[in-house]
């Protein structure tokens, strides 16, 4: 497990969501990941009811985030512009969505 935790977010362009880890690791995360990848309990419900080769499609205001928070020291909670906010990515959870990061067994050999 890696205890990385952000030490910068940003937002571009409401295109990428920007995260500089404690490591050093950058990730950069589009919209339509964070968004199909939501962990909130509507969102994994509705994925599991549809079957292993559902795939949602958002477009418009559920890909654009009005607003990024920092809960305590453990999680990001997303506002999408859709009114969905229910999803809180903690840091072990969000770096594992991570495109750039290997997968941990393949760095603790």
């Amino acid at each position: 497990m890696n205890n990385a935790t952000p030490v910068k977010i940003r937002l571009t362009d409401q295109k990428q969501l920007v995260v500089t880890w404690s490591d050093g690791t950058l990730c950069s995360y589009g919209m339509a990941l964070l968004r199909k990848k939501c962990p909130c309990a509507v969102c994994q419900a509705e994925i599991s009811s549809k079957g292993p080769f559902y795939i949602p499609l958002y477009a418009g205001d559920a890909l654009t985030l009005t607003k990024v928070e920092q809960l305590g020291h453990y999680a990001l909670q997303l506002f999408w512009k859709d009114g969905h906010h229910t999803g809180i990515y903690d840091y072990e959870y969000l770096r594992r969505l991570c495109p750039e990061v290997p997968a941990e067994n393949d760095s603790e050999q």
